[in-house]
Parts: C-alpha cells; structure tokens; sequence
C-alpha cells in the first residue's frame, strides 16, 4: 500500500479530495472480502495443471529424446537408470509450483480471475463521475488550444530568425497559461485510475495469498508432494519410451502419441482431480475432495 500511495500520489490527492477514496477503500476491499473461498483452491489446482501440462509437453518435445538415443546405443539399459536423472524443465517446474509468491501472480494474470465481475452501484457511480471529469478536462483543453493558436497568430509579425528571453518567456506563460494545469488534471486523473486497478490487484493477491498459505506453509509436505507428481508422470513418459521401443515404434511416433495424451481430455481430468483433492485434503476440507473442476 506504501509503494502504490507513493506511485500514484496525485491520483490519491484527486480521490480524496473528491470524497472518494476512504469508500473506495472499503467496497473494493468487501467485495475481495466476500469471494467464495474455494474459488481460489480451484484457481491453484487448474494453475498448477497448467504448468505440469505445459512443461512436460517440453519434455516430451525435448528432453525425452536423449533418452531415447541413449537406449539406441546400449538396449540392455533400464528404465530405472533415468527415473532419477536431472532434467533442468523439471527442476524450474518444482521450483515454480511450490513457489507461493510465484503461484499467487500467476492466479491474477489467469483469465477466470481477470474476467471475474463484481456488482457495486458506487464504484460504477464513482466511474461515470471520473468519466464525467475527464469529458470536461477534454473540453476545456479544445477550448484553451483555440484561444492560444489564435492568440499566437494575431501578435504582429517579427523577424523569426531573431530570439530573446522576453519572447520565450511569453511563449512558456502562454503554453502554461492554456495547457499546463489542464494536462495535469488528466494526469491525476488518469493516476487515480491506475491507483483504482492496482488497488484492486494487491487486495485480490493479498486475499488469495492468506487463503493458499496454508498449503504452501506446509515446507515438510507440500514440496514433497509436488515432486511425487512430477517424478510419477517422468516415469510414466519414460516407460511409455521403453515399451515403444521395444515394439519397434519411432521416437517420432512415440512423441505424438504422448504429446496427445499430455493434451487429452482425459488426462486434463484425471490429473485436475488428484491435485484439487489433495489441496482440499490438505486444507481438512475432505468434503470437498470430489468437486469437479470447470474452468477450461
């Protein structure tokens, strides 16, 4: 809140001098308040499936390959030697997933948090006021314009090769005089306007943040948990590689088969459902554990 008072300072100064700002305060932080607070464990879920399916779509693309030319050289090779391999997609993916800051950005860039309304008779009132302000700034600079190019025009005609101080300084108190103050009413305007998103933002984050912190707080558990997930689908393509191969399939077939699987219905649903059950179960909400998740 600091950080966005010094940001915006004048779109502040307009909102409170207005009479707006202390109400405006309240009704966006009820309306944040009063969201469904499963919404967000939804929101996590579909986040986190999201970048597990994105990032092993890399690794099917990229990384899986080397070890497909490393069971090209020696076919005696097992799976279990690759079970534990580093893989530097995977490691950022565990890095990313388990990280809290990280997870809460993601949820308010996400489309169903973006678009998400929220019904308030002031804050649509306070904008057609703001709108109302803007129209008649804009009016008063068309008018301002006029008066100073005819002003301008009808001085007596000098020499324009030759300049002064004098006539700069009556050029500067001209400009100022018709546009200055003009233009920084649209600037406080247009900072108050900021102030409002931004405002809103930081309330969303901070009440998203406080809802999912208890999964995340959880340092024993939940990075464990993570990492059975990704190590689980890392054995599951790995496996798919091997039994493939000794079928005589292509790495070229083998990858469309598993890129279409990565991008399958089914596979979008079942892996949804394990990791909204697991949250809910983390948050002792088991009675929730089964919803269904409908976000796509």
């Amino acid at each position: 809140m600091n950080d966005l008072e010094e940001k915006y300072r004048e779109g502040i100064a307009l909102l409170k001098e207005r009479g707006y700002y202390q109400q405006l305060i309240s009704e966006i932080e009820c309306l944040v308040k009063y969201l469904d607070d499963q919404l967000f464990i939804h929101l996590l879920s579909y986040n986190i499936f999201s970048d597990i399916q994105g990032v092993f779509s890399s690794f099917v693309r990229t990384d899986l390959i080397y070890v497909y030319e490393a069971l090209l050289k020696d076919p005696e090779l097992k799976t279990d030697q690759f079970y534990e391999q580093k893989f530097t997609n995977l490691e950022i993916l565990h890095k990313c997933v388990t990280n809290k800051t990280y997870q809460v950005k993601s949820l308010v860039r996400l489309p169903q948090m973006r678009n998400l309304t929220f019904k308030s008779r002031y804050l649509k009132t306070m904008s057609r006021k703001l709108s109302g302000e803007i129209q008649t700034e804009y009016k008063k600079l068309v008018e301002n314009y006029k008066k100073y190019f005819r002003k301008r025009f009808s001085q007596r005609t000098t020499n324009n090769e030759v300049v002064s101080l004098i006539c700069l300084r009556e050029l500067v108190d001209d400009y100022n005089t018709h546009f200055t103050k003009t233009i920084e009413e649209f600037q406080s305007l247009s900072e108050a306007i900021n102030f409002i998103r931004e405002f809103f933002i930081v309330t969303l984050e901070n009440r998203i943040r406080e809802n999912i912190s208890p999964i995340f707080n959880n340092q024993n558990k939940f990075p464990r948990i993570i990492d059975y997930f990704i190590h689980d689908l890392k054995r599951n393509f790995i496996q798919i590689l091997f039994l493939q191969h000794g079928r005589g399939k292509s790495f070229n077939w083998i990858q469309k088969v598993s890129l279409e699987f990565i991008e399958s219905e089914r596979f979008a649903i079942l892996l949804k459902r394990v990791i909204f059950q697991t949250f809910s179960i983390m948050l002792n909400k088991p009675r929730h554990a089964y919803s269904s998740l409908s976000f796509d």
